[in-house]
């Protein structure tokens, strides 16, 4: 050692040693945070869950009928309800609608854009499914409410899915239902940005878009 400093040796030796703690730390931090991602995702579609509930209840879009919002994620947030949207989710989660058409409910649903920018939520898009695997029948009805918004609600049932983002933030692809019960699966893609944002549920990005059956439930996914 020199006098007030480290020789040539004793420093490669030092570089050599935080390389290995660096290499060494980043998988666990990864992983760290895909777990913290994971978690974040299935509060969210309790989250989303809740909104139905209350959504439901309280007759929230003023339509006269006791029934779920089946169309999307965002019009959770975005319809309106004496003019003014009815912010039932927060708007990062409605922001991570993987469908990024906009739903008119007869007008009374306002654009995504006025609130904000899509984007994936803690690395997790959302979608609301479309059919009930379990009897075949969609959950996108026509309930009949006034005013008239088409094809958007269901009386009885609905279904969400989180998907990890493309960057692989998340590990497990989470469901929930009417039902409030929550489960994973690691099987599934995640969703590509293409350019910063997934594709629309026309396109093939978006796998899972029905609610398992009772048989893929017990074969393939797990409870929460």
């Amino acid at each position: 050692m020199t006098r007030g400093g480290f020789t040539l040796t004793q420093l490669i030796v030092v570089v050599a040693v935080l390389a290995v703690l660096a290499a060494l730390s980043v998988p666990s931090l990864a992983a760290s945070r895909r777990a913290e991602n994971n978690r974040n995702a299935a509060t969210s579609l309790k989250t989303l869950s809740s909104a139905e509930a209350d959504f439901r209840a309280n007759d929230r879009d003023w339509n006269g009928v006791n029934d779920f919002w089946t169309a999307d994620v965002k019009s959770l947030y975005t319809l309106t309800s004496a003019r003014q949207p009815i912010r039932l989710i927060e708007p990062g989660v409605a922001a991570a609608d993987a469908d990024g058409n906009q739903i008119h409910a007869g007008g009374l649903n306002l654009p995504l854009r006025n609130f904000a920018s899509r984007d994936a939520h803690h690395g997790y898009w959302f979608v609301a499914l479309v059919r009930d695997h379990y009897d075949g029948k969609d959950y996108m009805e026509d309930t009949g409410g006034v005013p008239p918004m088409g094809r958007v609600h269901n009386r009885s049932k609905f279904g969400f899915a989180a998907l990890p983002d493309v960057s692989r933030s998340g590990t497990y692809t989470l469901w929930i239902n009417e039902n409030n019960s929550l489960w994973w699966t690691r099987h599934g893609s995640p969703l590509p940005k293409g350019s910063e944002v997934p594709a629309t549920l026309g396109g093939e990005s978006v796998p899972h878009l029905e609610w398992p059956s009772d048989e893929e439930l017990k074969c393939n996914f797990c409870r929460f």
